[in-house]
């Protein structure tokens, strides 16, 4: 198997797995949307009713009636960094998904952009565009690359000028 051709399954395979990856986001969305939705007023009654007779069935306060303050201040503590990180996660999540919608209005708005121009560069010249210029980006071109996918990991390394100093060389070979 030729190197081009391994390259080629391996980029394949890469927006395969992003595919799969929006994918996977959109249905969490959905998911999470239908789950919210499905709380209503009468399900939640239900549910309390239901927690507070198992809790008074199990009677967990003769257990933890025990407990020295201090451990109750500890117990409070750790539920409150518990629901923070909960919050910063889903904060986190929410931004990254604001960033995924920005990336793919830009892209479009690029396309809608070349599209506009290639019309008003060919109306002024007063001759036809191109087939299959005009319109590819709006259309969306097969081959084009996908919106949010990041081309970083096929950047090459940068070429240095000269040679580094004997503590960036230390530091550089220390870093890998």
């Amino acid at each position: 198997m030729a190197f081009d051709d391994l390259v080629r399954q391996v980029r394949e395979q890469e927006l395969a797995l992003e595919q799969r990856h929006a994918d996977t986001r959109a249905s969490w969305r959905g998911l999470r949307g239908a789950w919210r939705e499905g709380w209503t007023p009468t399900r939640i009654v239900l549910a309390g009713m239901v927690g507070g007779f198992l809790l008074g069935r199990a009677r967990p306060m003769r257990k933890v009636a025990g407990l020295p303050a201090s451990r109750w201040v500890q117990i409070g503590t750790s539920l409150w960094s518990l629901t923070a990180s909960f919050r910063a996660k889903q904060a986190a999540n929410t931004a990254e998904e604001a960033a995924d919608e920005a990336g793919v209005a830009a892209v479009v708005a690029a396309d809608t952009a070349e599209v506009a121009a290639s019309e008003v560069a060919a109306s002024a010249t007063g001759t036809q565009p191109a087939p299959g210029t005009v319109g590819a980006a709006a259309v969306g071109a097969t081959d084009a690359p996908r919106p949010g996918v990041s081309d970083v990991r096929r950047r090459a390394d940068p070429q240095w000028d000269s040679e580094p100093r004997p503590a960036e060389a230390a530091t550089e070979l220390s870093e890998r």
